[in-house]
């Protein structure tokens, strides 16, 4: 057993959940509404695969690909991910990490924390989740070759069958394996936690854009997908 299936094998339920995601599930049957979806593209922001991974640069060892793999998928995300065919219409605010509801801004900051107190081995741990899509939803796509999907959703899915997100998964993959595979027994058990939040918090993410719900506290009701402040609201029309 690889450490990366001890990882699954550890998180139990909560790996499961996050394969069988209500989310993933409509997804695939063709049943999942465009404000679901939408509300999902929105909160999955850039500013994550620009900026965060940076800090880690100088602890990846010198044999792994993840630096260079890294750096274009900042191009990417400033360029062609499928995401940005949904921030305009969200405003210049979705763009910055400022967006970011509630559970999004604590996978954004779980993550921050762990490149920049951690080892590459614990940063691959918290942010597998994040880098299994290419396996989680590429090869169910594969297999499964959904009917009916709506251009966008269609369009997102395909993006996890292209060899580069393939390799960054496997990237993630074999720098967890590395690390465990040498580490203390305290060291495995750090990364099995590391691992185990990243994916509960990536499905709070999903959670969220299920229910199309996640204000901050305090807000009320909740003003769109995007965060924003008081002071950035328009006044209500008087009659």
């Amino acid at each position: 057993m690889t450490f990366v299936e001890e990882c699954k094998e550890a998180a139990g339920p909560v790996w499961e959940r996050w394969l069988h995601h209500p989310w993933t599930e409509a997804l695939f049957a063709g049943e999942l509404s465009d404000e679901q979806f939408r509300y999902w593209l929105i909160q999955d922001l850039p500013y994550l695969g620009q900026h965060i991974t940076e800090v880690a640069y100088p602890k990846v060892p010198p044999h792994s690909p993840f630096i260079a793999l890294s750096r274009e998928y900042a191009v990417r995300a400033e360029t062609s991910r499928v995401e940005l065919e949904t921030l305009g219409e969200a405003g210049e605010l979705a763009r910055t990490r400022w967006a970011a509801r509630p559970t999004r801004d604590a996978a954004i900051n779980f993550w921050v924390r762990t490149a920049y107190e951690g080892t590459f081995g614990d940063l691959c741990a918290a942010v597998y989740v994040c880098y299994s899509f290419a396996d989680t939803f590429g090869s169910r796509y594969r297999s499964a070759a959904p009917q009916g999907l709506p251009t966008l959703q269609r369009a997102w899915v395909e993006q996890w069958i292209d060899p580069y997100f393939e390799r960054l998964h496997e990237t993630i993959m074999d720098g967890l394996n590395e690390y465990g595979a040498c580490a203390t027994e305290h060291q495995r058990e750090q990364l099995r936690w590391l691992f185990l939040r990243g994916t509960q918090l990536q499905i709070g993410t999903f959670d969220a854009a299920w229910s199309c719900s996640d204000p901050w506290p305090g807000e009320g009701e909740e003003q769109g997908v995007v965060a924003d402040a008081p002071w950035l609201r328009l006044p209500a029309p008087r009659d």
